[in-house]
């Protein structure tokens, strides 16, 4: 038997629901996502400024020793 005009657009207005949850769902878990990574950017980005710092005062460290053996006299 077929469905009536009224049984297909409730069909379709029920399997449009159904879609529009799970995008719901789908949005959510990306949004938890994107912000999990964005903390881990946040980080890795801290930790390279800090690397960059401590390598820094290194490099500031070895060239005042490197001046001081350039004075001593051989």
């Amino acid at each position: 038997m077929a469905d009536t005009p009224f049984e297909a657009i409730e069909k379709k207005i029920t399997d449009l629901a159904g879609m529009v949850r799970t995008l719901k769902k789908e949005k959510e878990a990306l949004a938890s996502q994107l912000e999990q990574k964005s903390a881990e950017t946040r980080e890795l980005a801290r930790k390279v400024d800090e690397l960059t710092r401590e390598r820094n005062e290194i490099r500031g460290r070895v060239d005042t020793i490197l001046s001081r053996l350039e004075t001593v006299e051989l």
